[in-house]
């Protein structure tokens, strides 16, 4: 076993030695960016702070170590009202097999219709576009022994514009890939993890588009520019001071921007009532978030409020299900 966390640990080590080198100077510049929209209200009302508790079907949007903890099987449907008037949405699926826990996953990022603008016409010329990015994956968790659990997932993604005015543009697809762990450190109720995400190859969209030059009299036809996919690595620990109660840290860094950390809490005052609480540090805009969590029989319907600042608020709602 302690051969195996070794193993694992200098993996983990490297993965996250090859997002810091790429993150520094280069904020901002990678792409599919819906991959980092955290799916999941009781997740968000922790401020993110999620990946050491991680359970259920809807642990293979951030740490599919978690997926063991699935009784049976599973699944879990979100809403998410995020800001600039998009909307994310997710479902997923979970099962207990023999060899491990299977899940399946599927998300959306829709924008909406967004006027087209040009030079000589900024306000717009009466014509809209509309755009939308999607992933749908396949995971696996399985546990290694009583207290150490691992989990993968393989991700199909595909983002693509809709309009005439964009319609010669073809949809830029690829694959990505998460790894992640959870670890009972068997110190009281201390648990750790870590979790990487959105490892792939570049994505670039199809055909061309007309440069225009200095002079503004001719136009080359470039190719669209590849970029990277959003590879973020996190670490976690989870502690409960009390019987009902749990607090969480979760540490994370991307290759394209500065380190954050979520700070997360989940006290259930009564067995069948959540209430959840948390702050993020160092994020342009968001802060302080919350929200409640119920069960009832196998349902266990969960409601999220971020405070996202100039940007607004982004409201989620997520309902799970296991038999």
């Amino acid at each position: 076993m302690q051969k195996i966390i070794v193993a694992l640990a200098v993996l983990a080590m490297v993965g996250a030695s090859s997002a810091f080198a790429v993150g520094e100077g280069k904020e901002g510049t990678s792409g599919a960016k819906f991959l980092n929209v955290g799916i999941g209200a009781r997740a968000a009302a922790m401020a993110d702070a999620y990946d050491p508790i991680a359970s259920g079907p809807e642990a293979i949007f951030w740490n599919s170590a978690g997926l063991v903890n699935v009784e049976n099987q599973g699944i879990s449907i979100s809403d998410n009202e995020w800001i600039a008037e998009t909307r994310m949405v997710g479902a997923a699926y979970a099962r207990r097999f023999g060899f491990g826990t299977l899940g399946f996953m599927v998300s959306s990022l829709m924008y909406g219709d967004m006027d087209v603008t040009t030079v000589e016409k900024p306000d717009g010329t009466d014509e809209t576009f509309s755009a939308m990015d999607m992933a749908a994956g396949v995971a696996l968790g399985r546990r290694l022994t009583d207290r150490f659990s691992v989990g993968g997932t393989v991700k199909f993604l595909r983002m693509s514009f809709s309009g005439d005015v964009l319609s010669d543009v073809d949809p830029a697809m690829g694959v990505a890939f998460d790894v992640g762990t959870q670890y009972m450190t068997g110190f009281r109720t201390l648990r750790m993890a870590i979790a990487l995400q959105n490892l792939g190859p570049e994505l670039q969209y199809g055909g061309t588009y007309e440069e225009l030059q200095r002079t503004r009299v001719t136009a080359e036809k470039e190719e669209y520019a590849s970029f990277s996919l959003p590879v973020v690595v996190r670490l976690g620990v989870a502690y409960d001071p009390l019987e009902n109660m749990t607090v969480v840290v979760n540490a994370a860094h991307p290759n394209d921007g500065d380190e954050t950390i979520d700070f997360g809490g989940e006290w259930w005052p009564i067995k069948v009532v959540a209430v959840r609480a948390g702050y993020k540090v160092n994020y342009d805009e968001a802060r302080f978030a919350g929200g409640v969590g119920f069960k009832i029989a196998g349902f266990r319907p969960d409601l999220s409020y971020t405070d996202m600042g100039r940007l607004g608020q982004a409201l989620k709602a997520t309902l799970n299900y296991d038999f």
